[in-house]
């Protein structure tokens, strides 16, 4: 009861003066407010991020040629050597965790219906591809094994080239012909959305067998590969997987113990690892940035229960003339600058959710995630603020001199 008794006599107090707790309140107000926007902004974007590097594909290993700047142990980098077929039936063959490897080849294409132009990559797939990375027909089929083994030509269109060559993304092109490079291609299927995906639009791609695209694109005789995409039984053997294929690699290529890696092959989970943590540290700097503010709002407090404090000396001599404790003085004043910072700690929070639909879109990101946990932090740190920089004014008042006290004017 006397802690109730405590809190009611410090809202009337601070009511009393109503515009100048209201000012003091607002500094806590854009403290929490920002600390809440822009953690959801940066929550928001870390989640998206990481959503769109899964799309790419689960248990991914990424196999490509060169590898990253860098001396091996002998002091020699090895010549990059480009990914062919036979590496892609080497792994195929001789690595035990993998369900499915899916080469792929690209050249950049022109492709044109009816008057319409688009310039893009066209990749040339098997018939694993949309397993391995997490495609979805949307019409049609996909490019199938006979595909393959025929040289058909035929395409699978991603919904931006659908837009860009039939004027909408809604229209139905399996069926119709398209040229690219000058060479009719009939449209087998289209493609799920998928939107955006690390630094590109996933959905402007086009996807044609893979032994036609090296044909075609690349010439007569061509085993060229781009990548080897490689579908890993599970999470757990991704490790051993990437290991199986590394020996398997290094040993078709020639590459003796000392010798650097002329490939790469990349962890997908890592890499999601990785953006994740890019982005938390991107959202920590945020909120510290963000937090500076709520100092601010701190010290508005001190300042003003300073003032308070001076202004009601005579109150304190009084209650300590009729047996008030120092202990009560010390909580009186105490209570009132909780109270400011507390009541300025939510409606900063319901300001900061407000506002992190606004900060969001202007930082890039398409959804703000507000997070109990970032609600629980500001709040948390709003309260503190207020016991930290309301202390010493408390306790200022609780050090008065009763006797001097009733005397001040």
């Amino acid at each position: 009861m006397k802690i109730l008794m405590v809190f009611r006599i410090a809202l009337n107090a601070l009511a009393v003066h109503t515009m100048r707790s209201i000012l003091t309140m607002l500094g806590v107000v854009i403290g929490v407010a920002a600390v809440i926007a822009l953690v959801a902004a940066g929550e928001g974007a870390q989640a998206q991020v990481v959503s769109r590097f899964q799309a790419l594909g689960s248990n991914l290993l990424t196999v490509s040629a060169g590898t990253n700047f860098g001396f091996s142990r002998s002091g020699l980098q090895q010549s990059s050597r480009p990914l062919t077929n036979t590496d892609v039936e080497a792994i195929r063959g001789l690595a035990t965790t993998v369900v499915a490897v899916a080469p792929d080849y690209s050249a950049n294409v022109t492709a044109v219906y009816s008057g319409k132009t688009t310039s893009l990559n066209a990749t040339g797939v098997t018939a694993e591809y949309p397993a391995v990375r997490n495609w979805k027909i949307a019409l049609g089929r996909f490019v199938s094994q006979a595909d393959n083994e025929n040289l058909a030509m035929v395409v699978v269109l991603g919904q931006t080239v659908v837009e860009d060559l039939f004027g909408s993304s809604s229209f139905n092109p399996v069926g119709q012909i398209i040229r690219i490079n000058r060479q009719n291609y009939e449209v087998i299927g289209t493609l799920q959305t998928k939107g955006e995906g690390g630094f590109n639009n996933q959905d402007d791609v086009i996807y044609m067998p893979l032994r036609t695209a090296q044909l075609k694109l690349g010439g007569a005789g061509n085993q060229n590969v781009r990548t080897i995409s490689i579908q890993v039984r599970s999470a757990e053997e991704m490790a051993l997987a990437q290991a199986q294929v590394i020996a398997i690699m290094r040993s078709l290529h020639g590459i003796h113990s000392g010798q650097s890696d002329d490939f790469t092959v990349q962890n997908q989970a890592d890499l999601v690892s990785s953006v994740a943590e890019t982005t938390g540290t991107f959202t920590t700097l945020l909120a510290s940035i963000a937090a500076i503010s709520l100092i601010v709002g701190g010290i508005g407090i001190m300042n003003i229960m300073l003032v308070s404090v001076t202004e009601r000396t005579r109150e304190v001599g009084l209650r300590k003339a009729v047996g008030a404790k120092r202990s009560d003085i010390l909580l009186q004043f105490l209570a009132e600058a909780v109270v400011l910072s507390a009541i300025g700690g939510l409606i900063g929070v319901a300001v900061g959710i407000a506002g992190a639909q606004i900060v969001t879109p202007l930082l890039g990101g398409a959804e703000a995630l507000v997070t109990s946990r970032s609600v629980a932090l500001a709040l948390t740190v709003s309260l503190g603020i207020g016991i930290f920089f309301g202390f010493y004014p408390a306790n200022r008042a609780a050090a008065l001199n009763p006797i001097d006290a009733l005397r001040w004017e």
